[in-house]
């Protein structure tokens, strides 16, 4: 916002009071009050009304008020006696009376100025702004553009954005603005990304927030108080499952959104330092083919960036092969551009003329030096000003060894000449970072901060080593001015000639004032606070920050900056006497395990695990291997099948030393449940996982609680237990949600899932799975994408639409299964079910073909869930092949899968396809004895997928046998039961449909077998 009085411009994006185009200085405060005067002009401002909006309602002495209110008074030429435009109202306030025009143009949308005090003479750079200019009416037709400023350090990258983006305002664009830093950027997620929206909101909040909220939930938890309590819980419920992909279409989603009512420029300085997944967004939005007035704007120095291996360049060279951005190269200028610029400067054609070839031969025409050098020329008085204007003292202030040979010699020589006051300040400054508050240095100097404010004014005053960038407001409510160094070159060149250690010593005081301000909230700052306890040699407080700085990048979806934290946090043991150095090194390991695991590095994450239990193995703690081994097994359980069971029977070998009970039984019950899970049914298992679950009963932590319940729900599902199953399964999602822990939430739904399809509650299987496939697509989650699909695949094929499950399981990429077994198997046993209730027997048997191969390629075998869908599956094909001795090959190895648990719904359907294929081969009494068989099981039982199969079995039987009166009941359970199932659905439905139109074609079928006379041997049988 602009307020324009007298010949006074206060501008509130800038913080800038202006006079004639000139700025005068306001220390923050004075500009707090002048602003809140003239914002409230209509009214007369009470102290407490200004004790509130400025110092946040703190104590403050009526001396700093009047001090403050007079400063601003001076600064716009008023006084306590003239009362021109401030006047004091005795014992009521102060008022605003001056006539005051506020300016009717779209920088008022603008966001926090850059930070680095700008020439406004930017010569040299016409074709790039030409450039911009192209780019800026393909942005307004709807076209999204990308440009990346490069060139070298000092070339005017800055400058040039800062030109280009003022130009940009006045044609009606808004601003995000970010920056990388050069300590903290490659390791915090999105971090220009939230600074950007950030200061946008500090601006206007509530239109920007608003945008998020709809568009962008997942960024709205990582804006530090933009919401309260009770709306981040929703929130976090909202986005449990999200990825780091989500996040990336979120952020573009609301680029797009935010442009529909005007056109915006978001910035990125300095990506050079920037973190990857702050490239995954602009590398997202700059391919998408939406409609978005929205240009970016980023600049990079290119050698910079090769040093590191950072990967910006290729990033660069990727859009712009394909055409998605420009690069403006910034080059050094030539010799009539330096002359150019020396005329600007000096408004001298004849003296630019003079000084551009000795300015161009020591500079090259390197716009930082040849600034830089004019200083040094100015301040050594061989180019003075004079009342006719500029002139050149004389020829010989360019001699050799009058002038500095590099830019290090010329800031050097600047640093020479400061007082110990100012480099003792600066020197502090340089630790603090490139930007800083007044409010820092001062904890690093022992001072006051007003007193080290007014030294920063002063030397601002002086020279061009610093420069103002806004105001910082810590937690704590200290409130003090923020300033920053003009170029990093100074704050490098001081940071690194300050003495070891007088630098740790600044960095511990830095880090300790930060952590007392930051109280409560110190995850808010935590790279910065490990940076300088790290470097303070406050090693455990260092630890602290890091491990907390990791779960802030978890939370934004940054496991792979997370691991890279916590490698420096192992690091960082081994420097210092941890008393509990031993537990500590195994929960980073742990935590680092999970992050590598969180960003697809599962070779990473099991090598950490290993660490951990070789760890605890080294120190004789027993319980810490079989935690870590048991880890193992559960993250290899549906991925690396031989892992999972090396690690599931090293932990049963194991434990036989333990002498706590409970801990023994659970630890044995976890790796016998995978046992069950991936080999069959074995009885010492069953009795293992039994008295895991009897022990833990009364248990209320986490851990054992997410143990038990993985136990049970395998044992009760191996039983047929499936109200038990899925209790245990939905308890075990619900404790998986509260600890964030997607993993172990998929692995509870898939217990859930196959509980709740074999009960034939369908309805509320489908309600399940439907909300979280949409979890998943809006979390951009492959993974568990394709298993939500799969799921319903299955549930389409037992509701008989079999082509709706194809289709499913089609819509399913291979690619993503690639590192999950258990899935691919689980696709090809819905497909070959799919493809024989299509009697499609050759499409079926690609899909046995591909298991078998699977199988025989990684020596593996399948996990009983999907091999009781197998064995079932496969005698049928071989019925419908008319393959009789396979058929009933198939059945008996489901029989002998299955019994000895006993698994009575799958017992029920082998003994029904052993009567089916006994009745095929003629033998009435082998029939008859495997129907009573599976009849004695289902009527005792609610297996609706199990009763319906059966039921027509004995239907069809008896029929063919001639028993009307039984086949005729059968016929009747198999379409009361097939009803109850269509009942999950509404009558319009497609699975509704499907049951009561396979339903028809059976049921006619049957009574058509009914209608048939009678077999002569019927009587015998």
């Amino acid at each position: 916002m602009l307020y324009l009085f007298d010949e006074f411009v206060l501008d509130t994006d800038r913080r800038e009071l202006r006079r004639d185009g000139r700025t005068i200085p306001l220390q923050p405060q004075v500009f707090d009050v002048l602003e809140y005067l003239i914002r409230h002009r209509t009214r007369v401002v009470t102290k407490d009304d200004l004790i509130s909006a400025i110092w946040g309602g703190r104590i403050v002495s009526e001396s700093a008020l009047t001090t403050r209110i007079n400063a601003a008074r001076t600064g716009i030429g008023d006084s306590g006696e003239a009362q021109r435009l401030i006047k004091t109202l005795p014992r009521k306030g102060v008022r605003f009376i001056g006539t005051v025009r506020e300016a009717a143009r779209e920088v008022e949308n603008a966001v926090v100025p850059l930070k680095t005090e700008i020439s406004t003479l930017v010569v040299g750079r016409t074709p790039s702004f030409g450039t911009i200019d192209q780019m800026t009416r393909h942005v307004l037709s709807g076209k999204r553009q990308m440009a990346f400023v490069t060139g070298e350090a000092g070339i005017g990258k800055t400058a040039f954005i800062a030109k280009a983006t003022e130009q940009l305002t006045e044609q009606g664009f808004d601003q995000l603005y970010g920056r990388c830093t050069e300590r903290f950027g490659t390791d915090e997620v999105f971090l220009p990304l939230i600074d950007a929206l950030v200061s946008r909101y500090r601006a206007n909040g509530p239109e920007l927030i608003s945008a998020v909220r709809a568009h962008a939930p997942t960024w709205i938890l990582q804006l530090p108080g933009v919401i309260d309590a009770s709306e981040r819980a929703a929130f976090q419920d909202e986005v449990f499952g999200a990825t780091r992909e989500r996040m990336l279409r979120e952020f573009c989603d609301l680029l797009e959104a935010l442009s529909i009512d005007r056109p915006w420029v978001l910035v990125l300085e300095d990506l050079h330092w920037s973190d990857f997944a702050t490239l995954d967004v602009l590398s997202r939005f700059a391919r998408g083919n939406g409609k978005a007035r929205v240009l970016v704007l980023c600049s990079y120095r290119p050698a910079d960036s090769s040093v590191g291996g950072h990967p910006i360049p290729r990033l660069h060279r990727d859009l712009e092969i394909h055409g998605y951005c420009s690069e403006l190269r910034l080059d050094r200028l030539s010799r009539s551009e330096v002359e150019r610029y020396l005329a600007l400067r000096f408004d001298d054609e004849e003296l630019a003329s003079s000084l551009s070839r000795p300015i161009f031969e020591r500079t090259l025409g390197h716009p930082l030096f040849v600034a830089t050098l004019l200083k040094h020329l100015i301040d050594q008085e061989s180019i003075v000003e004079m009342d006719d204007g500029w002139r050149l003292s004389s020829q010989a202030a360019f001699a050799q060894d009058r002038i500095p040979d590099s830019l290090v010699n010329m800031i050097g020589h600047e640093l020479d000449r400061l007082t110990d006051n100012e480099r003792r300040l600066l020197d502090v400054a340089s630790v603090a970072g490139e930007e800083f508050s007044a409010a820092l240095v001062a904890a690093g100097l022992s001072d006051d901060a007003i007193d080290v404010e007014s030294d920063i004014e002063a030397s601002i005053r002086k020279d061009q080593i610093l420069v103002r960038s806004g105001v910082s407001e810590w937690p704590d409510g200290t409130y003090s001015g923020s300033y920053a160094f003009r170029h990093i070159l100074y704050q490098n060149i001081i940071y690194q000639n300050l003495p070891p250690g007088r630098r740790a010593q600044t960095h511990k005081r830095l880090g300790n004032r930060l952590e007392e301000a930051y109280a409560g909230r110190t995850s808010e700052i935590a790279p910065a606070l490990a940076l300088h306890f790290e470097q303070g040699r406050d090693f455990p407080s260092a630890l602290r920050y890091l491990r907390e700085a990791a779960k802030n990048s978890t939370k934004r979806l940054g496991h792979a900056e997370a691991a890279s934290y916590l490698t420096r946090a192992l690091g960082i043991l081994d420097r210092f006497d941890a008393a509990d150095k031993f537990s500590t090194r195994v929960a980073l390991l742990r935590e680092r395990s999970w992050a590598l695991r969180s960003c697809g590095d599962l070779a990473g994450s099991i090598r950490d695990l290993r660490d951990m239990i070789a760890c605890a193995e080294q120190a004789g703690e027993i319980k810490q291997q079989l935690n870590g081994l048991t880890a193992v097994s559960s993250l290899c359980l549906r991925v690396d099948r031989h892992a999972c069971l090396e690690a599931a029977e090293d932990v049963l070998s194991r434990s036989q030393a333990l002498a706590d009970d409970t801990f023994k039984a659970l630890v044995q019950g976890s790796s016998a449940s995978v046992n069950l899970f991936l080999n069959g049914w074995r009885k010492q298992d069953a009795t293992l996982c039994d008295r895991a679950i009897e022990l833990s009963a009364n248990a209320t932590n986490y851990g054992i609680l997410i143990r038990r319940n993985g136990i049970s729900g395998i044992v009760d599902c191996w039983r047929s237990r499936y109200q038990e199953c899925r209790r245990a399964g939905t308890e075990g999602k619900r404790l998986a949600r509260l600890a964030g822990d997607v993993y172990t939430f998929v692995l509870f739904n898939v217990l859930e899932s196959i509980a709740l399809i074999h009960l034939g509650e369908w309805r509320e299987l489908r309600r399940e799975i439907t909300a979280g496939l949409e979890l998943a697509v809006r979390n951009a989650n492959g993974p568990s994408s394709a298993l939500c699909r799969l799921t319903l695949a299955w549930l389409h094929v037992e509701a008989m639409d079999f082509d709706g499950a194809r289709e499913l399981c089609e819509s399913v990429d291979d690619s993503l299964l690639v590192g999950d077994q258990s899935t691919y198997f689980h696709k090809r046993a819905v497909l070959a079910k799919a493809y024989v209730g299509l009697n499609d027997p050759s499409g079926a048997r690609r899909q046995f073909d591909d298991i078998e191969r699977r199988r025989h390629e990684e020596g593996i075998d399948i996990e009983f869930t999907a091999a009781t869908q197998v064995y079932h599956c496969l005698g049928e094909y071989y019925l419908q092949v008319d393959d009789l001795t396979q058929a009933q090959s198939c059945a008996r190895q489901l029989h002998d899968y299955v019994a000895t648990a006993p698994d009575l719904n799958h017992l029920a359907q082998a003994h029904g396809l052993l009567a089916r294929t006994a009745l095929a081969l003629g033998n009435s009494a082998e029939a008859q004895l495997q129907l009573s068989r599976a009849l004695e099981i289902v009527d005792g039982a609610d297996f609706p997928i199990a009763s319906w199969r059966v039921y027509r079995t004995a239907a069809e039987i008896f029929a063919k046998y001639g028993d009307v009166d039984r086949a005729t009941t059968y016929r009747m359970r198999f379409v009361e039961t097939v009803r109850r199932l269509a009942q999950n659905f509404e009558p319009g439905d497609r699975l509704h449909k499907s049951l009561l139109a396979m339903l028809a074609t059976r049921t006619a079928q049957l009574e058509a077998m009914t209608s048939l006379p009678s077999r002569p041997d019927s009587a015998r049988h």
